[in-house]
Parts: structure tokens; sequence; C-alpha cells
């Protein structure tokens, strides 16, 4: 029996995500049966390296969200030992959680994506796009630092409180439907539909983690031409990026378009989470998943 390394934790902003994630992991793998270790992520990346000789693992189970887990940082350092790993690999990972650079990919390869502009937000003295935008961190997850614009006041204020670094995008804000797709291993499983209460403009933080504050339709209420566009829409995106394994295309739907916000190479990952419910309403359950995801698992 194959054993398996959960990483999860560490010291970022997605933290608290990042051990939800693991944890539901963990209690899928010890289901299956795999011998099972965790660690947490350290700060020192080379503890991280002793921890990993230490423990031997046949698989690490990525489960880290945001910067060092799910920019390349750690898939670089699997690489190195020859440890197969779950999800994307160096390069993917450094594309999609560089918001920019996702960009720049989507509009090469003629992906419907909002109008974006990459700013050093100190030094830009009015907002280059129509209000209401989007500003957003270039390599944050979860929605983390994304604030709606909407005046010449909120702007200012943006500029005053913003704390993720000078640059930042500034992003066409697409009141529309919201419809992810989750892809597997190069398919498309399906769809489903955010819907967060009133109160939320967008899918913000809050919306994603605390009970009660979105709905989520699943499969998404769209005819099957709609639903094959999405899918085909997200698989291109996954292709494109350079994606394997599990990754998650966040889209915003008009009605006819599909036009792509982002994607995630380590989407949350809880029995709850948006692609694991997708896995679900294909007849794919999350012990399942997890199953096809270790045995999917490998180096670049």
């Amino acid at each position: 029996m194959k054993s398996v390394t959960v990483l999860l934790g560490g010291c970022g902003k997605e933290r608290e995500v990042s051990l939800n994630s693991g944890n539901a992991t963990l209690s899928a793998l010890n289901e299956l049966g795999f011998l099972t270790s965790t660690i947490d992520l350290p700060s020192d990346l080379n503890e991280l390296i002793t921890q990993l000789k230490e423990t031997k693992p046949d698989v690490v189970f990525n489960c880290l969200h945001g910067p060092i887990g799910e920019d390349g940082t750690v898939q670089g350092i699997l690489n190195k030992l020859n440890i197969p790993y779950t999800h994307s690999g160096v390069l993917a990972s450094t594309n999609a959680m560089d918001k920019w650079t996702s960009y720049q990919i989507f509009k090469d390869n003629n992906i419907p994506t909002p109008e974006t502009v990459k700013i050093n937000l100190a030094n830009t003295a009015k907002c280059p796009i129509t209000y209401p935008c989007m500003a957003k961190p270039i390599n944050e997850g979860s929605s983390v630092g994304i604030k709606i614009i909407s005046s010449d006041s909120e702007w200012k204020q943006l500029q005053q409180e913003w704390t993720f670094g000078n640059e930042c995008i500034i992003q066409e804000y697409l009141k529309q439907r919201e419809i992810h797709v989750a892809v597997l291993d190069g398919v498309s499983l399906g769809t489903i539909e955010i819907c967060p209460k009133e109160n939320f403009s967008f899918f913000s933080y809050q919306a994603k983690y605390v009970p009660g504050e979105s709905k989520f339709l699943c499969p998404a209420p769209i005819n099957i031409d709609m639903e094959n566009l999405a899918k085909e829409t997200a698989l291109k995106t996954y292709k494109a990026i350079g994606c394997r394994g599990l990754a998650r295309v966040d889209m915003m739907f008009d009605g006819h378009i599909f036009s792509v916000l982002e994607l995630n190479t380590q989407p949350g990952f809880t029995a709850t989470s948006l692609a694991p419910q997708i896995a679900k309403s294909q007849g794919i359950s999350f012990a399942e998943l997890v199953k096809r995801m270790v045995a999917s698992a490998k180096c670049d």
C-alpha cells in the first residue's frame, strides 16, 4: 500500500482553508487504507525538505493554498526530491497563481476574459478602467484582498489601505452568473453555479467559507449546449495553462459567452468544496476522487 503525506497549513492568509482541505483529505486517505502522515508547511523550506526525507512518502497530496504551496515553489522542491505529487506542476502552478500572467495566456489563446490591466497602485492617480471595477492582488487565492471600486473616493481609499504590494490588477466587473467547471486529468467533469446572498457583490472570501452565505446549484441550471460550451472553455483554459490533475476554472456567464476569471490549480478540497461537489454530481465520491488523484500523481 502506498504511503501518502498530506501537505497542509502553512503561515499564509489561506492557512485555515488549507487545514480544512488537508484534514478532509487525510480522513479519506485513511478510509481508503493508505499509510498516511502530515506535514504542516514550515516557514523554513529546508525544514520541509528534512521532513520529507524523513517521511519518505510514495506520494505527496498537496493541500496547500496560496503562495509557496500553490505558486510552483513546493512543486519545484518535490520535483528535485523525485516525489510524485497531486495537482499541477511548476510551470502551470506559477502561471495560474499570477493573475496577470494568466490573463495574458487567456488572451493569447483567444479565451474570453474580462478586460484587465496591471498597475503600480501607488503611482496611478486615476482608475484605468470604467467603474465599477475590481482590484485584485496578483498572487493570492480564495478571493483574498479583492475589492470592488465604484468611485474616485473608493479608489483613493484603496490606495491608502492596500496591503498586497505595489502592483495589482484592475479588472472589468462583470455582473453576470458565476459558473465554475472542475477538470480532472484532462476531462471536464461538470458545472456548478455560485449564488451569493444579495449583500455580496461577488463570491468573496466570506461568501465562500461562511455557511449559508451562498447557494450552490450543481449542476448549473443551463441547457446542454451551454453546458458543453462551459466545459469546452474550461478544458481549453486548463490546457492553455498546462495543468494536470485536478483544477477548477471560474467563469462569468452572460447567457452566451463564458468569460474566464481565473484557474485554480489547488481548489478548495473538502467533501463540500466546489470541485468535489461537481465530481459528486458525476457519481465520483470524495474518497474516489482522492483515490484517483493519488493514482495520477507525478513529478514534472
